[in-house]
């Protein structure tokens, strides 16, 4: 810990600098395809895709490890996860020119935001400054990002989005999950649309050896304690890693809390399973 300085007590590598090198773009790596990361081509056929999209892809080590070597997949699970956002947005007669990432890593979703749609306002930011740096310097300057930290403020004018996601984000909020939700409502439109993955009952009750998740925490004592228990012990049930610093916890909420509690600060609108579908995915919408 001598060598942490303060803010990383509330963010990460802040003071780090980024030294990568960078993939090709996503046209290199069609090869690699095995039809394990799916989307419906109907709507958005691949070589259409591929084409709009001329920016580098990270190094597995600059996308902290998700989809190993696969590139491809890699690549395509942003382009599955913003056409699930914008199908479900067309059924409800929804229509976004902004939109805001939180915990967008480097640029897995936004990039597919900025290639394949004409929305007005991308913008990402992340806890993490090497992923705030690698996003600024490969990805188009049309695309805004910052880097946040785990407090809950956002440096954006009220009322100033349509849409707001995070992926993996409250997975690992163990404090303010609400204060949080007040934030995006601040800076949502009315209407605006709140698309945020969390662990929940459903993910306690199918959790098994093999999910990532599972991996990650059969180590931690306190999930030992809890992991044969029917169902969840608390509305907030919280695993820490480090007691003495945030964003590190996996925690999981009762579906009851987040309707209860949640559906006070933003309308709940769906809940469901998210793909791959060790999360689910929360919709809310500001009244």
């Amino acid at each position: 810990m001598s060598d942490s300085v303060w803010e990383d007590f509330i963010a990460l590598n802040s003071t780090a600098e980024l030294n990568t090198r960078v993939l090709g773009p996503i046209s290199d790596y069609l090869a690699l395809r095995d039809r394990s990361v799916l989307w419906d081509e109907t709507k958005i056929p691949l070589m259409e895709a591929a084409q709009k999209d001329h920016s580098p892809l990270p190094l597995e080590e600059d996308r902290e490890g998700y989809y190993g070597a696969n590139h491809f997949n890699y690549w395509a699970s942003g382009l599955r996860d913003w056409l699930q956002i914008t199908e479900w947005l067309e059924q409800h007669q929804i229509t976004v020119t902004s939109a805001l990432d939180i915990g967008c890593a480097s640029g897995r979703l936004v990039r597919h935001w900025q290639a394949q749609t004409d929305m007005q306002q991308v913008i990402g930011c992340d806890i993490n400054r090497l992923h705030v740096d690698w996003v600024s310097r490969y990805l188009p300057e049309s695309i805004m990002v910052f880097q946040n930290s785990s407090l809950p403020t956002l440096p954006l004018a009220d009322e100033s989005l349509d849409l707001i996601t995070a992926f993996s984000v409250f997975t690992h909020v163990e404090s303010f999950d609400t204060t949080w939700l007040m934030e995006l409502r601040r800076v949502l439109r009315p209407g605006g649309i709140a698309w945020l993955t969390v662990h929940s009952d459903r993910t306690w009750h199918e959790m098994a050896p093999d999910w990532p998740l599972y991996q990650a925490l059969k180590n931690n004592q306190d999930f030992k304690m809890i992991r044969e228990l029917p169902e969840l012990p608390q509305d907030r049930t919280i695993i820490r890693w480090q007691k003495e610093r945030s964003y590190s916890a996996n925690v999981f909420y009762r579906e009851s809390y987040l309707r209860r509690v949640w559906g006070r600060i933003l309308k709940f609108e769906d809940i469901f399973p998210g793909l791959p579908n060790y999360q689910d995915v929360v919709v809310l919408r500001k009244h």
